[in-house]
Order: C-alpha cells, then structure tokens, then sequence
C-alpha cells in the first residue's frame, strides 16, 4: 500500500496528521474515522488500516487521521463535539484532491457517532457507515448524539451499519434500531463470531465496508 504522510487543518483550525492512500485512478474518496481518543483509539486501531487497504483494492483513494490531541494532531480531547470539526476537516481535504469524486464516510465505533455528525452536515458524503457504535453503552461515556431529526430527513447518503455478532457495546438489535433511525434505508450487516475488536474477522470487515462504498454488490 504506497501511503502518504499528511497533515491538513480541521475546520476550526487544528492541524491533524493523517496518511493518505490515492490510487493511480482514484474512483472516489473516504475518511476513515478511529475509535474513543480516551481509550486507545488512533488512527493505527487495526480496523482502520485494514478498511484503507480494501478500499484501495477498490481503487478508492483514502484518509485516516488522528482526531485532536492524539499524537501528533494538534489541540485536546473535545468530548466528542469537536471532533466532528476533525472529520469535517478531513473531509474538505479529501473533496479537495478529489474535485467531482464521490466522497464518503466510515468511522469505528466512537469515530462512527462523530463520523456521522459531520457527513449528514456535508451533502457532498454520498456514502457513509458505520462501524460498530457503542449504541448499547448507556450513559457510561460522552459519544456524540444523532444529528437532529430534521437534518437525518433530508439526508439523502447511502448507509451501512455494521457489528460483530458478540459485539460488547454494540448489540445487532440495537444497531439495527439505530441503524434505522439514522436512515429507514439503512443497511445493516452482521459478521458471525466476532466482537468489537473484529478479531479474527477484520478481511471481512474490510471487505464489507470497501465493497458497500464502491457499490460492489
């Protein structure tokens, strides 16, 4: 995978780094969002690579970054809230290398909430998903709430909600719940014998996400 060291600004001025994969013909373009800053999550979680290397395989151009204060990405941990400016930043980047490409969206369980926040404010994100959200939480950590029921309404993105079948914050119940919430269209795709962590499951994962944003059937 020939990846490129980015840096780029967020939309309220943070400069973040990222890597960057942009095929020889890229057929579009997607930001790839990691897990919670204050339990491990960086752009290196091993879900996020592995999305950005199928998606190449799909000729798919890709940007994973580190939200604000993990690592070397500017600023601090904003609860959730703003980092959706991270996401937005990325995004602008992308559009920006890519003028006229589809663009889209995929986060990883806290980076799925933030994703989703900045892709239903950007009509230019034509796809969007996300991977496991700690919907079955509770109230036991700061996660972004649904962008409000009026915006959902006239989003018009393809979406796909994904977990494992042993997922520990994320029951396919509720994430078909969820799922259905954001978009009635909404697909929703479950990968037998894995948890959270895609152990032992990330190809499929991979593959599932890549495909779905390349409308690989």
């Amino acid at each position: 995978m020939a990846m490129e060291k980015v840096s780029f600004k967020s939309a309220d001025g943070h400069r973040l780094e990222g890597r960057l994969v942009m095929p020889e013909q890229p057929v579009g373009g997607a930001v790839l969002c990691h897990a919670h800053p204050l339990y491990g999550g960086s752009m290196s979680n091993a879900p996020i690579p592995a999305m950005q290397r199928a998606l190449e395989a799909e000729s798919w151009a890709s940007l994973r970054f580190n939200f604000r204060g993990v690592r070397l990405s500017e600023g601090i941990y904003g609860g959730g809230v703003h980092e959706v400016k991270d996401v937005a930043g990325a995004i602008e980047h992308v559009a920006g290398l890519l003028a006229g490409k589809p663009i889209a969206v995929a986060g990883w369980s806290f980076g799925s909430l933030v994703g989703l926040s900045a892709a239903a404010a950007d009509a230019r994100v034509e796809s969007y998903v996300a991977v496991a959200p700690p919907v079955s939480t509770g109230p036991r950590m700061d996660l972004p709430e649904l962008p409000p029921p009026e915006r959902l309404a006239v989003w018009r993105a393809r979406v796909l909600a994904v977990c494992g079948d042993h997922d520990q914050f994320c029951t396919p119940k509720d994430l078909e719940r969820w799922a259905h919430d954001v978009s009635p269209g909404a697909v929703v795709r479950v990968i037998e014998g894995t948890d959270h962590y895609f152990a032992g499951a990330l190809d499929a994962l991979a593959k599932t996400v890549a495909q779905f944003i390349s409308r690989v059937e």
